[in-house]
């Protein structure tokens, strides 16, 4: 009976025990609400109705001013045409191109759009969307200077040593990392190469003599020959890097909207009528 009673005492003080652990473990052990789902880089665009998009006006056609002060051009007009089909607006936003992979990590704008090549390096800073075009670099220089040195074509880069050539290209621009490195290496002489904040100001600089060539790539290159008032000739090239929009690394929901619409834009031929009415400026 003594030992009846203490069992039932034991098993009343476990119970009391475990009710009390259970009382003030409660919060810890059951399974709290599923909270909302973190708002997307694309869900926040949607709600604002608008995309921010980074963009350097000196890249004619894909973007630049126009004579009326509007910013214009082939990439201008696809994004425009993209965010229109998706259901928003575009807010542009012009900055140094060198300034834009850093402001889309920074998230200060949703999108760069300036003609940017999709290299291994950029990859890991930044999402990519599907390419929409693909490039050709060039060395180009005036034909009066070309002739002057005696040149018609270079077999490569490294004959910029040969001829003691000064070349210009643009600032934070693949074709700059390039040269970069060439110098770097020792192929060719560091004072041999000019950075500039854009490529505007190269061309210029080369069409009053103050460098020898630009390194740049379709088809600005291909604009410049149509609109500038020497003669230009091409005397290095290339088949070069695809050319996309670039995001944020979390950017994945936008990109896959934008590659959608890309995508049909692509099949439909839209974007072969839009590069066809882009290939030479307006008359």
């Amino acid at each position: 009976m003594v030992k009846t009673s203490v069992a039932v005492a034991a098993m009343v003080i476990i119970a009391i025990i475990a009710f009390t652990a259970g009382f003030y473990l409660y919060p810890v052990v059951t399974p709290s609400a599923p909270s909302a789902p973190e708002k997307t880089i694309w869900d926040t665009i949607k709600e604002k109705g608008r995309i921010v998009v980074g963009t350097s006006p000196d890249w004619p056609p894909f973007e630049f001013i126009d004579e009326t002060g509007k910013l214009t051009g082939f990439e201008v007009e696809l994004m425009e045409m993209i965010a229109s089909r998706l259901g928003i607006t575009v807010e542009w936003k012009t900055m140094s191109f060198d300034a834009i992979i850093a402001a889309v990590k920074n998230r200060e704008i949703d999108l760069g759009v300036s003609g940017f090549s999709i290299t291994p390096e950029r990859l890991e800073e930044v999402l990519f969307t599907i390419p929409h075009t693909v490039t050709e670099v060039q060395l180009i220089m005036t034909k009066e200077r070309a002739q002057e040195l005696g040149i018609d074509r270079l077999t490569s880069l490294e004959d910029i040593a040969k001829y003691n050539l000064v070349v210009g290209t643009g600032s934070g621009t693949t074709q700059e990392d390039e040269l970069l490195d060439l110098a770097k290496k020792g192929v060719i002489s560091s004072a041999s190469v000019k950075s500039y904040d854009t490529f505007d100001l190269a061309l210029e600089d080369m069409l009053r003599g103050v460098i020898d060539a630009v390194y740049a790539e379709t088809p600005v290159t291909t604009w410049w020959t149509m609109t500038v008032g020497k003669e230009l000739v091409v005397v290095y090239s290339r088949s070069y890097w695809p050319v996309a929009f670039v995001a944020h690394k979390d950017a994945h929901k936008l990109v896959a909207k934008i590659n959608g619409v890309l995508a049909e834009l692509i099949a439909d031929g839209t974007v072969d009528k839009l590069r066809e009415k882009w290939s030479k400026p307006a008359s």
